[in-house]
């Protein structure tokens, strides 16, 4: 997440610029219905998957978990973002079986997968609150859109400062623009906004219906 981040800001110092959400897309967002905001707690404080969970192994490669990076979605502590980009280990949490970590990918679904890990995991606590973002939304117009994990990102053609930041079932993109909080996400209003585009072609402002977080699992 933290790479997202820096490109940020490197582009922002760049340009000696802070770009803010434009009065269009707030005005867009008062008018449609708050956004739902959902919280998936599938693992517990032991490091097992809760029941109606299911586990895939994946016993080839690992993870790096000795940084704390925490995951954006996060809303309890120990939920890390771990590298590399190829394992796609946006919200990963330290497993029961040793040397292992579950990490949950798409919140909308109840699956986990279990990554071997390489050396420790770090005690992390959350994001700063400005970076706090979800995993994984459903736009206004229902197309779902997932947090992107680093990597080479898409480009607008006329706006090259921008960072890409999800990627959409319907092959837009939700970008980041220098100055933007929460990976691009304008949270001032109940209902949530985004900055909606492809790498060339119309931008448009759409509203968040829903978007998923992670927490740990603390009850019984």
């Amino acid at each position: 997440m933290r790479r997202l981040i820096t490109l940020a800001a490197i582009a922002a110092a760049t340009l000696g610029v802070a770009v803010t959400v434009d009065s269009t897309s707030a005005g867009a967002a008062r008018g449609d219905a708050p956004t739902q905001i959902t919280i998936v707690r599938p693992v517990n404080g032991a490091g097992y998957a809760r029941t109606g969970f299911t586990v895939r192994a994946e016993p080839t490669g690992g993870v790096d978990c000795s940084f704390a990076d925490p995951s954006p979605a996060a809303v309890s502590p120990n939920i890390e973002w771990c590298s590399p980009s190829a394992a796609y280990a946006v919200a990963c949490w330290n497993a029961h079986a040793a040397g292992k970590v579950l990490c949950m990918r798409n919140p909308r679904a109840r699956k986990l997968v279990r990554i071997p890990r390489l050396g420790g995991f770090a005690p992390t606590g959350l994001a700063p609150q400005r970076e706090r973002a979800p995993l994984s939304m459903v736009l206004g117009n229902s197309d779902s859109c997932s947090i992107r994990d680093g990597g080479t990102g898409a480009i607008r053609i006329d706006h090259p400062q921008w960072i890409a930041t999800y990627y959409c079932d319907s092959g837009k993109i939700i970008w980041m623009r220098p100055g933007d909080h929460h990976l691009g996400i304008f949270e001032r209003f109940p209902t949530w906004s985004v900055v909606v585009a492809g790498a060339s072609g119309p931008i448009s402002a759409r509203h968040v219906a829903r978007a998923w977080f992670v927490g740990t699992y603390t009850g019984g």
